[in-house]
């Protein structure tokens, strides 16, 4: 329900409050009656980079948020889910996580303040390794997420919700002063606020990990196969490649007009496992499974690394202000020239550049270079130097061996109780409360010993398992002896 317009205070700008609850994907600007004077800072430098200090990575290697496993690998439904906006939700969802309740650190008491989270933008910018100075791109990729639509799809349930339920800017000087403190207040829909503050089963993530991929097609298969990277079979789940290209991509599911497989794998799967491979704490290796000489499914073998390489130098969003004017000059639109480049690789948008303007020089004439640029640009026409080998495996669908399912849950019980240990004392404390008021009445003689009990041991690594990756499947085991040999 969107509140009329009404001064709130005597001399102080009119302006619109919006429900945090509606979905219209308006953006709420407000500012406060204190204009408090401040000095202005200074133009950055006329420079291409427009990049400023370094990420502090200690400071982002210990933010780890849960993430619910829902939430992770997604399909969209509508809007653009590129990799400035995965950032800045993964830094709302770390932010709400910290405070634990809406309203705190709130600006100024104004009504609907209390329904929000609050983050400094100087702490948003800090946690997606943010660091150039065109705040408008910036805020434009925030706004955005209240326009994504997703749907998810688990064992036991399908569902299609929004991102983001509300946004708010806020400037302790008024938005059209320079000085003052900037504020981002931020809704999330009721049924997302509650797998945001206590999801069921979750994976940990970290900010600096997303930080130091460059593409967003990296963090979405990082997000993924970081899931499984605890699973018994080290295996995440085997879909047609189409459905992967979605999960990846971050286009709309809606978006009917697919690359070919070969070119899905050269821009996004090669270029994302070699990223992952060379600064994240996982390897993975990319498994195909093919119907005589077509692929039809793939799927990722993930293993965590003995000793993961932590403080390697981040690699923070600059943006080069020469490649959107270079694209500017081709009539591309500077609304879809910087949509190009937060979602396109650089080496691969000059790549393309260079291709273009050497093809409108040597004739005949291109009608529409902006049209060729994009085609150019998603098929790929320009060549850009292999950043890492192929990885592919061809496999071939076979059945489980006699036996393979009791050895499958036994180790996916011993896994369980593996990540049960790494969790904190608070988190195994609700854990095993939780589990003690379901457990059946033959088991809760066994309570007062513990996981001492081999018996609780067993029934509770059991539960724990079926409770964090879902009831055992045909699939799952067939994987486990595939991998098993």
């Amino acid at each position: 329900m969107v509140i009329p317009q009404r001064s709130t205070f005597t001399g102080e700008k009119k302006f619109a409050q919006l429900s945090p609850y509606r979905h219209d994907g308006n953006l709420r600007f407000l500012s406060s009656i204190r204009m408090a004077t401040s000095k202005k800072p200074k133009k950055a430098p006329n420079s291409t980079a427009l990049a400023v200090s370094g990420p502090e990575q200690p400071e982002l290697l210990a933010s780890e948020f849960r993430k619910a496993n829902d939430a992770i690998g997604f399909r969209v439904v509508e809007g653009k889910f590129s990799l400035l906006s995965r950032r800045i939700y993964n830094a709302f969802i770390f932010r709400a996580q910290e405070v634990g309740k809406t309203g705190v650190d709130a600006p100024a008491d104004v009504p609907g303040f209390e329904e929000y989270y609050w983050i400094r933008m100087a702490d948003l910018c800090a946690n997606t390794e943010y660091t150039s100075r065109d705040y408008e791109f910036f805020k434009e990729h925030a706004e955005a997420l209240q326009n994504i639509k997703v749907e998810a799809t688990s064992d036991k349930m399908w569902a299609s919700e929004r991102l983001l339920a509300g946004l708010t800017i806020f400037n302790t000087s008024g938005l059209r002063n320079k000085g003052g403190t900037v504020f981002i207040g931020f809704a999330f829909p009721p049924q997302v606020k509650e797998k945001v503050l206590k999801p069921d089963t979750y994976t940990k993530l970290s900010l600096y990990y997303q930080a130091v991929l460059r593409s967003a097609h990296s963090l979405a298969l990082y997000e993924v196969c970081r899931r499984y990277a605890t699973s018994p079979s080290h295996l995440t789940n085997r879909d047609s490649w189409q459905e992967w290209y979605h999960v990846l991509s971050g286009n709309s599911i809606k978006d009917v007009v697919l690359p070919e497989y070969k070119y899905f794998k050269r821009d996004m799967i090669v270029k994302a496992l070699s990223e992952i491979n060379s600064v994240t704490d996982i390897d993975v290796e990319l498994i195909e499974t093919k119907r005589g000489r077509r692929v039809e499914e793939i799927q990722f073998r993930v293993q965590l690394k003995a000793q993961a390489s932590l403080l390697e130098p981040g690699a923070a969003i600059v943006i080069d202000s020469s490649v959107i004017e270079r694209m500017l000059r081709l009539g591309v639109s500077e609304a879809d020239a910087k949509e190009y480049y937060s979602n396109y690789e650089e080496k691969l948008l000059l790549a393309t550049i260079d291709f273009v303007e050497k093809r409108i020089k040597k004739g005949p004439n291109v009608d529409a270079p902006a049209g060729y640029f994009r085609t150019a640009l998603q098929k790929g026409f320009a060549t850009v130097a292999p950043v890492a080998q192929p990885l592919s495996k061809t496999k071939t669908v076979s059945k489980p061996r006699k036996g393979y399912r009791e050895r499958f849950i036994a180790a996916r019980n011993q896994e369980a109780l593996r990540y049960y240990g790494e969790l904190s004392a608070q988190e195994q404390t609700s854990l095993f409360s939780e589990f003690s008021a379901q457990v059946d009445r033959s088991i809760k003689p066994h309570l007062k010993k513990g996981l001492n009990s081999p018996v609780l041991s067993a029934a509770f690594a059991d539960w724990l398992a079926t409770r964090t990756w879902g009831e055992v499947t045909d699939a799952a085991v067939l994987d486990f002896a595939e991998l098993d040999g």
